[in-house]
């Protein structure tokens, strides 16, 4: 979250928009090292690309200014988005562990079976997304998942 967060903060900086190449040097990163992260801020709806231009959107504006929570702005962004959306139906049935929720995923077609998507790439993107953002809650001992109130 906080690499999502210092990608917008330097859209703002330059006005709402930047180039994918003047990101890139402002943010001293590789290009392939940004494309996941732009990716993940099209996905929470904080910015739009056209061309090679990064915008940001009203929402990712929000994100970006002062005083205002961005794992709230994340937290309400996360349900909308897969596999979260589903995770979330998920668990709304009750907890369940990794291996249960990958499972649940694969079946719905959320994710694809025989991939590379492995229960540690689910728990780690849940842990960093689900529970940072206060959506999830996950008990380690006992590897169960639990939507939070």
């Amino acid at each position: 979250m906080s690499h999502v967060r210092g990608l917008i903060k330097i859209i703002r900086e330059n006005g709402g928009s930047v180039s994918i190449s003047g990101l890139a040097e402002e943010s001293e990163e590789d290009v392939d090292d940004l494309i996941p992260l732009i990716e993940a801020c099209k996905l929470l709806g904080f910015v739009v690309v056209a061309k090679s231009d990064i915008k940001l959107t009203p929402k990712g504006t929000r994100i970006s200014s002062p005083g205002v929570s961005s794992r709230a702005i994340i937290r309400e962004s996360l349900p909308k988005i897969e596999p979260f959306k589903s995770t979330i139906k998920a668990l709304s049935a009750g907890g369940k562990n990794t291996e249960e929720l990958l499972s649940y995923l694969q079946s719905k077609k959320v994710l694809p079976e025989n991939s590379e998507i492995s229960e540690q790439m689910l728990l780690d993107m849940l842990l960093t997304w689900g529970v940072r953002s206060r959506l999830l809650s996950y008990d380690q001992e006992s590897n169960r998942w639990i939507l939070v109130a």
